[in-house]
């Protein structure tokens, strides 16, 4: 949502229970608009789109300066409250066990930095998508940037040290080269019967899309024979069910 000229960080509706979730990050408690009229703006803003709708409004202070962090807005007549999280406050144990929340884990107290991100580079480890243990690194370097040096970052939170002795990061690390053979062979094989037999049909597309590695080595040995695309419709009837 935009407040021209300030901008929400996130807003989020809740399809279960109709809730709004008004999120903003904050480095520090300077603002060029004071922060509790900034969130008091957003408020009043939402609560215009959406008359019946809880709304709940949290204010997450990633980094401790020592700064005194207000809660509410008050003047004459209006007074505005929120929640505020401080994050060096937190547990990280309860951040942890939610894979969504790893990265601010590196911001929550602790008698050891190190110990910490150890914690959280092992816990890292263990997700499942190679796609999200990249993006949660990512994210978690970048915060963990925000409190400790960046020799110690680097030198915990590393890609190498998380996965590749996880038995979990090879398996999809091997089933992830398999697969990047197969489609580079479906590609050879697509742009040699386009070039031999013109434009092909998307159904055809699919179905060279699903022949296994063999199927595919199969055609590219006969596909040289086929004259017309009413060939190639047949070796795909023949041979696509075959393994």
């Amino acid at each position: 949502m935009s407040r021209e000229p300030i901008r929400a960080d996130s807003v989020i509706l809740s399809a279960k229970t109709g809730e709004i979730f008004h999120i903003e990050f904050q480095t520090t408690a300077q603002s060029k608009i004071p922060l509790p009229l900034r969130m008091l703006d957003y408020y009043v803003g939402l609560k215009r789109l959406h008359l019946t709708n809880p709304i709940r409004q949290v204010l997450i202070v990633l980094k401790a300066t020592g700064e005194k962090v207000v809660d509410e807005y008050r003047d004459e007549h209006t007074h505005h409250a929120y929640t505020v999280v401080r994050m060096w406050e937190q547990d990280a144990k309860a951040l942890m066990k939610f894979g969504g929340l790893l990265p601010l884990a590196a911001l929550c107290r602790t008698e050891s930095g190190e110990s910490l991100l150890s914690e959280l580079a092992s816990r890292i480890g263990m997700l499942k998508s190679s796609q999200q243990r990249r993006e949660t690194l990512t994210f978690s370097q970048v915060l963990a940037g925000l409190r400790y040096n960046k020799n110690i970052v680097y030198g915990i939170l590393k890609e190498s040290d998380m996965l590749e002795e996880s038995s979990v990061y090879q398996d999809i690390l091997q089933k992830g080269v398999k697969r990047g053979l197969v489609q580079g062979e479906q590609n050879i094989v697509l742009r040699l019967l386009t070039r031999k037999l013109g434009r092909l049909s998307p159904k055809i597309h699919r179905q060279i899309e699903s022949l296994s590695s063999k199927q595919l080595e199969k055609m590219s040995d006969e596909l040289l024979d086929f004259k017309t695309k009413a060939d190639l419709i047949a070796w795909l009837d023949k041979n696509s069910s075959t393994h």
